[in-house]
Protein backbone atom coordinates (compact mmCIF):
# COMPACT_ATOMS: atom_id res chain seq x y z
CA UNK A 1 0.00 0.00 0.00
CA UNK A 2 1.40 3.78 -0.75
CA UNK A 3 1.03 6.78 0.92
CA UNK A 4 0.97 9.88 -1.11
CA UNK A 5 3.09 12.75 0.64
CA UNK A 6 2.84 16.62 -0.40
CA UNK A 7 5.82 18.65 1.31
CA UNK A 8 5.40 22.52 1.50
CA UNK A 9 7.03 23.12 -1.74
CA UNK A 10 4.05 21.07 -3.35
CA UNK A 11 6.30 18.27 -4.33
CA UNK A 12 4.69 14.64 -4.57
CA UNK A 13 6.57 11.42 -2.83
CA UNK A 14 5.14 7.98 -2.58
CA UNK A 15 6.16 6.04 0.06
CA UNK A 16 5.28 2.66 1.10
CA UNK A 17 3.06 2.18 4.08
CA UNK A 18 5.41 -0.28 5.60
CA UNK A 19 7.84 2.85 6.08
CA UNK A 20 5.79 4.45 8.49
CA UNK A 21 5.34 1.21 10.44
CA UNK A 22 9.13 0.50 10.61
CA UNK A 23 9.40 3.99 11.90
CA UNK A 24 7.10 3.74 14.40
CA UNK A 25 7.85 0.40 15.63
CA UNK A 26 11.58 1.42 16.01
CA UNK A 27 10.52 4.72 17.96
CA UNK A 28 8.80 1.93 20.19
CA UNK A 29 11.67 -0.29 20.65
CA UNK A 30 13.83 2.71 21.75
CA UNK A 31 11.70 3.91 24.12
CA UNK A 32 11.32 0.94 25.63
CA UNK A 33 15.23 0.09 25.86
CA UNK A 34 15.92 3.48 27.36
CA UNK A 35 12.76 3.01 30.10
CA UNK A 36 14.34 -0.29 31.11
CA UNK A 37 18.06 0.96 31.20
CA UNK A 38 16.90 3.72 33.57
CA UNK A 39 14.63 0.95 35.74
CA UNK A 40 18.29 -1.36 35.57
CA UNK A 41 19.94 1.69 36.98
CA UNK A 42 17.69 2.44 39.59
CA UNK A 43 17.42 -1.16 40.92
CA UNK A 44 21.54 -1.17 41.05
CA UNK A 45 21.50 1.90 42.79
CA UNK A 46 18.52 1.13 45.83
CA UNK A 47 20.78 -2.75 45.56
CA UNK A 48 24.15 -1.04 46.79
CA UNK A 49 25.23 -1.22 50.27
CA UNK A 50 28.06 0.69 52.47
CA UNK A 51 31.34 -0.59 52.79
CA UNK A 52 33.13 0.09 56.30
CA UNK A 53 36.84 0.90 55.46
CA UNK A 54 39.54 0.47 58.39
CA UNK A 55 42.31 3.04 58.08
Amino acid sequence: MKVSKIDRKGNRREVLLKEYFLTASLLALFKRVGDQAAKATAERAIQATPVKVRY
